[in-house]
This record gives C-alpha cells, structure tokens and sequence, in this order.
C-alpha cells in the first residue's frame, strides 16, 4: 500500500471517530450532515488539537497528534489531496520509510511553530505535507540535472503559493505551514547526509509512529472516557466542559487579547452560563473587530432579549437570517424576539420554521405549545 493512502486512512478514520463522538454528545441524528461537515471542536481538543493553549496546558503529546486531525471536511478533503500528490514523489525519491520520517518531523515541527508562534489552537496535515515540499526542494536542488531544476521549481512554486493564500486567509496557520517547510528541509538534509540517528531510519521511524500512535491513543482514551463520563453523569460533565472552555478562552485571551475566536468562545460559554450583560460586551467588541456573520448577530439578539430589550435584539436577528434564512436557532431566536414584543402570529410562523428544520429545539417547541395548541 502507498504510504500516502495509509496516513489518509489514518487521518480519515480519526475524523470519522470525531464525527460520530460529536453526534453521540449532541445528540440530534437531524443534525449528521451538519457534523459530517464540522465536528465538534471540544471533541477535536480531547482528540488532540494542537496549539499554544493545550501545550500551556500541559498536553504535550499533541504535538504528534495535531497533524493528523482536521476541522471540517473540505480541510480533511484539501490536505488528503495534497498528501496523494505530493507523497509519491516523496516517497519514490526518498524511500518508504525515510518518507514518513519526514511527515513526521514536517507534521512536529509545524505543530510546534504554531506554539511558538502563539496561536491557540492548530491541527491539520498542511504542516506535514509543507515538510513533503521541502524535502522535494531539496532533492531537486541535489540532483541538479534538468529534472532536478523541474522539480525543485515546482516544489518551489506549490510552496509559494499555499504561503500566499494562507498570508490571505488569517484562520489558516502560517507558522504551522513555515515550520513544517523547515522541518521536512532539515530531515532531508539529515538523511541525505546519514548523521545521527538518521543512519538507521528503520529505527527512527519506528520512534516516530510509535510516539505518534501512542498520542493518538491517549487522544482516542480521553474521548471514550468523556463518552462514558458523559452517560453517568450528563449535567455534571456539562459545567466541567463550560469551566474547561472558558479556562482555554481566557488563557487564549491572556495571551492574545485581539483573538477573536477566543473571545467569541467567551461570550457564547457566557450566554450559556446565563450571563448575557458580559456575552453581550465580548459579541459587541468582536463586531467592532471585524467578526460579523450570522452566528454573532444571532447571539447578539439572543442576549439582547434575554436582558429584556427584545426590540434592540430583532435587526439583529433579522440581519442573521438574512445571511442564514434556514437556520433553525435564528429562526428560534426571532420566534422568541416576535412573541416578547405581542407579534403573536410572526412568533408562531417562526417556531413552525425553526421545527421544520430542526424537530428537537426544545425552545421552539414550548414555544408554539404557549401560543397555540400543537405539539
């Protein structure tokens, strides 16, 4: 087998685990397409995310676990891709075993970047397969015949490119991307010339996986004890997590005040925890940063008519399901706003909306049983 069809069904497999732990704590089948799409990333975090805030936090291990875990389906999709190109080319040039040593180190040294870098959280392969890239730079520039300038010059290219679009994209990591293109370049650089422990690259990457899949497992061993503790006890594992969040937020926030993911995080585990005056000031200051999308806006309205200003919360809601006319906790969300303010059959509209699209909101449901006589 290809070892790039190994590693994408190591990294496939590990986002199938984090799609059905996700739908096993949500607990709505309704919504699987929805976590196909994007799993959890509380489940994500117990699996392994890498990042300045778990490695503060002691998790050390997630340093091998990160470039093998992924957010969302097109960034597993986007990476296998990658991986499937660029790994041949690898692995003919360098040899099996020599091939995964610089994966590895790539994958290593791009989850360590992004520590040093301060970046909160971080997982993906790009790391790994921008080691591939410099590794092929390398060999390219070694052979130094036409086919050598070619695939250097390619390598090159691919390279440059990806760092452009991620200069241009500020959620993808740079420093994950750099570190990782340094990483591969230096592991190349040591095999070619067989110091250290390179001279037995059977040994080092026996190290290398073994080191890996013992993180992994650690990583799949916290999740199944969440599962557990998660059906023993429901209500008390949910503060846990609220006060794990929320630890992981301020940490994010301490050391990068500007993260507005962090703070975003914040704001909704204070909405959760019933605290809508401090949900409201983080929303209002990562509108004025720049996050403004429909999942802001509608926390925004959410926290607005829960501290009785229904009337300022509806251009919000209104503005949410513009972007988002079919999600069904906007259109909850303005039920709610519609029957605070006496808009009787607007509320009621709603609610049978919200209901259309997603049967279990519990919220909805009382709705319409206060305002009619349907269940």
């Amino acid at each position: 087998m290809p070892l790039a069809y190994l590693l994408g069904a190591i990294c496939g497999g590990l986002y199938l685990v984090a799609v059905l732990a996700t739908a096993w704590f949500a607990g709505s089948p309704e919504n699987l397409g929805r976590i196909l799409w994007q799993p959890s990333q509380e489940i994500l975090y117990t699996l392994g995310t890498g990042g300045q805030v778990p490695f503060m936090q002691g998790r050390l291990w997630t340093l091998f676990t990160a470039p093998y875990l992924h957010a969302s389906l097109p960034h597993l999709a986007l990476n296998l891709f990658s991986l499937l190109q660029v790994m041949p080319m690898v692995e003919r040039s360098y040899g099996r075993l020599q091939a995964f040593v610089i994966y590895a180190i790539g994958g290593i040294a791009g989850a360590a970047a992004s520590v040093l870098w301060g970046e909160p959280s971080s997982l993906g392969a790009s790391g790994a397969v921008f080691g591939l890239l410099g590794a092929i730079l390398f060999y390219g520039a070694r052979r130094g015949d036409a086919f050598g300038r070619a695939l250097m010059t390619n390598a090159a290219f691919w390279a440059a490119l990806n760092f452009l679009y991620g200069l241009l994209n500020p959620g993808i990591s740079n420093a994950g991307h750099f570190g990782g293109f340094l990483g591969g370049l230096a592991a190349a650089m040591l095999i070619t010339r067989r110091i250290g422990p390179f001279q037995e690259p059977r040994r080092l990457a026996f190290t290398l996986a073994s080191l890996a899949f013992l993180s992994l497992t650690f990583g799949l061993g916290n999740t199944a004890s969440l599962a557990w503790q998660f059906g023993a006890d429901r209500q008390g594992l949910t503060t846990r997590r609220l006060d794990d969040l929320q630890d992981r937020a301020n940490q994010a926030l301490a050391a990068d005040p500007s993260n507005l993911d962090a703070l975003l995080l914040r704001a909704s585990i204070l909405a959760q925890r019933d605290d809508y005056v401090a949900a409201l000031r983080d929303v209002d200051i990562a509108i004025k940063g720049g996050r403004d999308n429909a999942a802001v806006r509608n926390l925004r309205a959410w926290s607005l008519f829960k501290l009785g200003r229904a009337e300022e919360g509806l251009p919000d809601a209104d503005a949410a399901l513009k972007a988002e006319p079919n999600d069904a906790a906007i259109l909850d969300t303005r039920a709610h706003i519609y029957e605070a303010l006496g808009r009787r059959e607007e509320a009621i509209a709603d609610y049978r909306a919200a209901l259309s699209q997603d049967p279990t909101i519990a919220e909805s449901q009382a709705g319409l049983r206060r305002l009619t006589s349907e269940d």
